[in-house]
């Protein structure tokens, strides 16, 4: 008997080390990633995904954004048109440069750029990475002080996986913006984690202690990200564009927020052939195709009504 109890209590014993190790990791995963450097995002650009074109013939300005805790974010602006201009919000990891191949097409649409390195990336001090629910409160910052550069100027947003979740999240707070692109973002972040862990064949529950983890490390509970809950009221244009075969960030998270956000002014976009933001990759000029026609259809009205309105006063 005694033997028995032993085993068993050896068994309880290395399951509970296997879970706060899993959970230690996974936990680091989320709120502590491996941050890509600019050298090797700039590699890509230039080499994998062909998107760097002839970005150093540009204009360009440094960004500097002193925030509300006095932490500094850094990035760039393109200048073109200063009427019209899209903030870019890079993934979980990456860094600004991560934006350039979204940074030609707006170019190519008339759009001024900028590109910044959210909180604990890029050239940031380090920093606990919430997965949207700080960086939102950052960028309505971001978006405050490109007005300032830019008075009365047309914003537009676009985001890629967490940062299009941060997009998404900043909706709440009811940013004044014309339009948003969210291109293979989660709306419930638990959802992408569990499948994060059922790929490695462990149990969903498993979500449960690193989540509490996560919590005891960070100061924040994953179960908390939900983006889409910043949908239900939005009035706001937004495009979703996700890769029909991504296995990271699945597709039916943007169908669930497309579904959900309140105004019809949206559309969904699936990429047959692409993964995990790969979908400017397969086909950059049908991703510009989509966005101007988009932009078309639900922004451009708007300002044609605008300047119509304006004529009739003028009389």
């Amino acid at each position: 008997m005694n033997t028995i109890l032993i085993i068993l209590l050896c068994i309880i014993v290395l399951v509970l080390i296997y879970v706060v190790v899993l959970s230690l990791k996974m936990s680091s995963n989320l709120s502590k990633p491996a941050y890509k450097t600019y050298d090797f995002t700039i590699d890509r650009s230039k080499n994998e995904e062909h998107s760097w074109g002839d970005l150093d013939s540009y204009e360009k300005e440094p960004f500097e954004v002193t925030l509300r805790d006095g932490y500094v974010l850094h990035g760039d602006i393109y200048p073109l048109d200063p009427k019209k201009v899209v903030i870019i919000s890079h993934g979980h990891g990456d860094n600004k440069y991560t934006g350039i191949r979204f940074l030609q097409t707006f170019r190519n649409l008339g759009y001024s750029t900028v590109i910044y390195d959210l909180r604990g990336h890029g050239r940031n001090e380090p920093y606990v990475c919430t997965m949207g629910l700080n960086e939102s409160k950052d960028l309505m910052e971001v978006i405050d002080a490109v007005k300032d550069r830019f008075p009365g100027a047309e914003i537009g947003l676009h985001g890629l996986s967490m940062g299009c979740a941060t997009t998404v999240m900043a909706l709440k707070y009811k940013p004044d913006v014309k339009f948003v692109v969210a291109d293979c973002g989660y709306g419930i972040l638990k959802n992408v984690c569990e499948d994060v862990l059922k790929g490695i064949r462990q149990p969903v529950k498993m979500f449960i202690p690193v989540d509490w983890t996560n919590r005891i490390r960070f100061g924040y509970s994953a179960s908390k990200v939900n983006p889409i809950d910043s949908l239900v009221d939005n009035e706001i244009p937004i495009l979703f564009i996700h890769g029909a075969d991504d296995d990271y960030i699945v597709p039916q998270q943007s169908e669930w927020m497309y579904e959900l956000n309140k105004g019809e002014r949206k559309e969904l976009h699936l990429v047959p052939g692409a993964g995990h933001a790969h979908a400017w990759n397969v086909d950059p000029e049908d991703y510009e195709r989509v966005i101007a026609e988009f932009l078309e259809k639900y922004v451009k009205p708007e300002e044609r009504k605008r300047l119509f309105d304006k004529s009739i006063l003028r009389r």
